[in-house]
């Protein structure tokens, strides 16, 4: 019976010690790549991008919550709303009724985060944003063009 008891302890501990790979740390916060979307990049002049940026007081959106059920509690998924020409948003491509999927790979859990996404791209050359529309999954590419210099 001791033995018994001692084989299962001893298999259980190397069971736990194993060196498996872990997974990342925030690993819920990746997106899963959509199995069928469509692709668009875009190359945006980083000087009139900046100059959007600048201005973006002017053009406020809304990003609202879209629930998969009516019971569920959380929504990952925000349909952008009051979206205006010469925005950021419109510069990128996004329309009105446009429901964000991610950002650069990774959920948009709270509305805030997409806006500071935003404004963070000001400092990268490349980016992306996954979004639906009419249903439809697409992936918007940016590279973002340096001015070109004056000689």
């Amino acid at each position: 019976m001791i033995k018994t008891v001692l084989m299962v302890l001893l298999v259980a501990c190397i069971a736990c010690s194993s060196r498996a790979p872990q997974a990342p740390k925030f690993i819920d916060d990746i997106r899963p790549i959509a199995p069928m979307r469509k692709e668009v990049s875009y190359s945006i002049q980083r000087r009139d991008f900046d100059s959007a940026l600048v201005r973006s007081a002017e053009f406020p959106v809304r990003l609202v919550p879209v629930y998969a059920t009516v019971s569920s509690r959380e929504s990952y998924e925000y349909r952008i709303f009051d979206l205006k020409p010469g925005s950021p948003y419109a510069l990128l491509g996004l329309e009105n009724s446009d429901i964000i999927v991610a950002a650069n790979g990774y959920l948009i859990k709270r509305p805030d985060q997409f806006s500071t996404f935003i404004q963070l791209l000001a400092r990268e050359n490349e980016a992306s944003i996954e979004i639906r529309r009419m249903g439809e999954a697409r992936l918007f590419k940016y590279a973002f063009l340096p001015a070109a210099k004056l000689n």
